[in-house]
């Protein structure tokens, strides 16, 4: 393995646990604890963590602030590329959709091509800035104040829009999915605009790579059910999967 992935992945059981210990990480990545510390050192250099006695944990500015965009779309593009495509099978012509704002469903916006007559309202500027190229897709853009790390709309203004809506399918990102099938978000601003979302669509698409399956976030929105579709990658835990198939809700593994 490389030292960028290496260090990637342990920033991703940072983001998960909060901490990490030198020791255990030798041993899932089978090199020495002195490379370890050697990436401990590079990445508090870069401020992604502070070193502790033995591990590492997050900055204060990393555990509680949401990553821009721009970092979050970078993540796990091969997982989320084969997911969005996996997505995309399941969306028809004539359909009335509904996309919130995340890495992964922008990924499915730019899969989208312009062969399908469809009605997309979005609280997502990028997502909406990517679908008007496409004049088969009519969008509607959600109103609010702008949070700048999701480009999304937010606020009491983009939830009254939203119940005015009723789609056939919504396709949203989530930051954690516990092994109890808990939905969890890191913003309590953008917790309310999710439920509602829930309310007005017929069917729910849960897209999340390997990365979210089986952790939890700062706010629940929801959980998992029947009529819910999870469409994750084929690197999430097996015995964590069946428990949400145990709950009623599919599960679709993107090849």
């Amino acid at each position: 393995m490389l030292k960028k992935e290496r260090q990637q992945q342990i920033l991703d059981m940072l983001h998960t646990n909060g901490y990490v210990e030198a020791s255990e990480l030798s041993k899932i990545f089978n090199v020495t604890s002195m490379t370890i510390r050697r990436d401990f050192e590079e990445l508090e250099y870069a401020g992604k963590l502070i070193r502790s006695r033995g591990g590492a944990l997050l900055t204060n500015a990393n555990a509680l602030v949401e990553k821009p965009f721009s970092t979050r779309q970078s993540k796990h593009q091969a997982q989320k590329t084969a997911i969005a495509e996996a997505a995309l099978e399941t969306i028809s012509d004539g359909q009335k959709l509904f996309f919130g704002s995340g890495s992964t469903v922008w990924y499915l916006a730019r899969k989208l091509d312009n062969s399908r007559r469809l009605m997309v309202v979005t609280d997502a500027i990028n997502i909406a800035n990517e679908l008007v190229t496409r004049p088969a897709v009519s969008v509607v853009q959600i109103g609010g104040e702008v949070r700048q790390n999701t480009l999304s709309t937010v606020g009491t203004f983009a939830e009254d829009m939203v119940r005015k809506f009723k789609c056939q399918k919504a396709y949203i990102s989530v930051t954690g999915i516990s092994p109890d099938g808990t939905l969890y978000v890191t913003s309590v601003s953008e917790a309310g605009l999710f439920r509602i979302v829930f309310e007005i669509s017929s069917k729910v698409y849960i897209l999340a790579d390997f990365s979210k399956i089986g952790t939890e976030d700062f706010v629940s929105i929801g959980e998992l059910k029947p009529g819910y579709t999870l469409i994750t990658d084929k690197s999430a835990p097996g015995d964590i999967l069946e428990n949400y198939r145990n709950m009623g809700a599919n599960v679709i593994i993107a090849k």
